[in-house]
């Protein structure tokens, strides 16, 4: 039976009725069977258990008109910073034409104590990015002098349909990729800044939740939560409170904030880590821009953390 005549035949069964569209329905599917059994040897046959290509959409922000961009702060000074722990975050973006980071520079000149390096992507090519480039950075971190950290890159439901499934299977790779998140470097964290199309907020707190759940199991430390206000403002409407015992990593960026965020919202401004610009100017970094973070709290403090 070729393509016309099948769709021929389900145009008559529309047409029908009651019994007469119960017995329809049954030719036709042996009719089908037949089809699929005369089939030529070595022709792809779909079935019902192969799976259906998915692709990710994100819903994560309205759409329109982008607005002017005003650039923030280029370095630490620029916020208001001086006597701080200094850190930077990077990804597959900072190495242009696969150029090194030169980490032994972050120490000496700007001072940075520590480096959170993408580890790993819920989606594929952001993953294979990631685990390119996660080895080759942490190595020249530590040999740097720097405290390497790890954050993976949420895609929800990316990985399996189950939202429970998926965030332990996203939690795994997480724990893998960022070589187990060790005593000595920071806790792994959960870059959340993704929406998926046709998820509610709800549905995706309790991904969330699940994944840093999971991901406290495998490395037996407390997980770190990266997100940003807007982010912030919708798990507050869906009820995360309970999210605020994972330490903050806050995207909040402005001159004019200083040097406090006032981030209110759920953790109630006690945040652990503030990515205060994505505009920093860092020679040693290859990139035209660099995202500068600081940590609340002394040197000592900063020890000890990553050292429980």
């Amino acid at each position: 039976m070729n393509l016309l005549e099948r769709q021929d035949l389900w145009r008559e069964i529309a047409t029908c009725d009651g019994q007469m569209r119960r017995i329809a329905l049954a030719i036709a599917g042996l009719l089908v069977i037949g089809a699929i059994s005369n089939a030529p040897a070595g022709a792809s046959v779909p079935t019902a258990s192969e799976p259906v290509a998915y692709k990710y959409r994100s819903c994560s922000y309205p759409k329109g008109k982008p607005g002017e961009y005003k650039p923030n702060a280029a370095s630490w000074k620029a916020q208001g910073f001086a006597d701080v722990v200094k850190g930077i975050d990077i990804s597959v973006w900072q190495h242009p034409d696969n150029q090194p980071i030169d980490f032994a520079a972050l120490k000496s000149e700007y001072d940075v104590s520590f480096v959170v390096i993408k580890a790993s992507d819920g989606g594929t090519r952001g993953n294979d990015n990631a685990k390119k480039w996660f080895p080759i950075d942490s190595a020249a971190a530590r040999a740097g002098g720097l405290v390497v950290g790890a954050y993976h890159y949420a895609q929800p439901g990316n990985m399996d349909s189950n939202t429970i499934t998926d965030a332990k299977l996203q939690a795994k790779r997480a724990v893998e990729q960022a070589e187990g998140a060790k005593v000595g470097d920071l806790p792994l964290s959960l870059d959340v800044e993704e929406l998926p199309c046709g998820w509610t907020i709800q549905r995706l707190a309790k991904w969330t939740s699940a994944f840093l759940v999971e991901a406290e199991a495998l490395t037996g430390r407390t997980p770190i939560i990266y997100t940003n206000g807007t982010f912030i403002a919708r798990l507050q409407d869906a009820g995360a409170t309970d999210l605020s015992r994972y330490p903050l990593w806050l995207a909040k960026w402005g001159p004019k904030l200083g040097t406090d965020p006032k981030e209110m919202r759920i953790w109630n401004n006690d945040w652990l880590i503030w990515q205060f610009t994505a505009d920093g100017k860092v020679s040693a970094v290859p990139s035209s821009t660099t995202d500068l973070n600081v940590f609340k709290g002394t040197p000592e403090e900063f020890q000890e953390f990553v050292n429980r």
